[in-house]
C-alpha cells in the first residue's frame, strides 16, 4: 500500500520537463537562443532571445523537473541609438505572487562594446555590478534588485579606458 502512495506522488504532473527548453516549448515560448541561465533564490533565470527581441524568464525546478512560470520581453538588439536600452521586471516565482515571491530585476542591451563596467543603484540599496554577458547579437546586461522594481534605477558606466560616466544616455 505504501509502495502504491509512493508510486502515485512520483507521477510527472504534465507541466514538469527534464529541461528548461523543454518547460519553455511546453508552455510555447518561441526562442532562436538561450544566451544565459542563472540561479537566484532557488529559481531559474532565463535570459533568451527570438530575432531581434531580448527576453527574460523565470523556471522553477522541484527535485530533477522545471516548470515555466512566466516571461517578460520587450528590449530589442537593434535599438543602437541608445548606449543603454533598459526594462525591469518582477518576475513572480509561482503563478500568482505577492510581493515576497518576486524576482526583481533590471535588464538590457549595451550597445557601447567600451563599456567593461555598469553599477547600479536602487533606491535604500547599495550599488552594485550589474552583469554583462556577450551574445551572438551583441552584449546584454542584468542587474537584480532587493525589492520589486517599478523605475529606472541609477547607472554609473565604466569604460575600458577608465573614464567614468552616470546615466543611461
Amino acid at each position: 500500500m505504501i509502495a502504491l502512495i509512493f508510486i502515485n506522488l512520483q507521477k510527472v504532473k504534465p507541466n514538469d520537463h527534464t529541461t528548461v527548453e523543454e518547460a519553455m516549448n511546453y508552455s510555447g515560448i518561441d526562442y532562436d537562443e538561450i544566451y544565459y541561465i542563472i540561479e537566484n533564490i532557488g529559481n531559474n533565470i532565463i535570459f533568451y532571445g527570438k530575432d531581434d527581441i531580448f527576453s527574460v524568464g523565470l523556471v522553477t525546478k522541484n527535485r530533477s523537473k522545471y516548470q515555466w512560470i512566466y516571461g517578460f520581453g520587450s528590449k530589442q538588439f537593434n535599438e543602437t541609438d541608445q548606449i543603454l536600452t533598459r526594462a525591469f521586471t518582477n518576475l513572480p516565482t509561482k503563478e500568482s505572487a505577492n510581493d515576497d515571491e518576486l524576482v526583481s530585476l533590471t535588464f538590457g542591451v549595451m550597445n557601447d562594446e567600451d563599456i567593461e563596467e555598469l553599477k547600479i543603484q536602487y533606491k535604500d540599496q547599495l550599488l552594485r555590478d550589474a552583469t554583462i554577458i556577450p551574445t551572438s547579437k551583441g552584449p546584454i546586461w542584468f542587474c537584480f534588485s532587493d525589492t520589486p522594481v517599478n523605475y529606472d534605477p541609477d547607472v554609473v558606466r565604466i569604460y575600458k579606458n577608465g573614464e567614468t560616466r552616470p546615466g543611461w544616455y
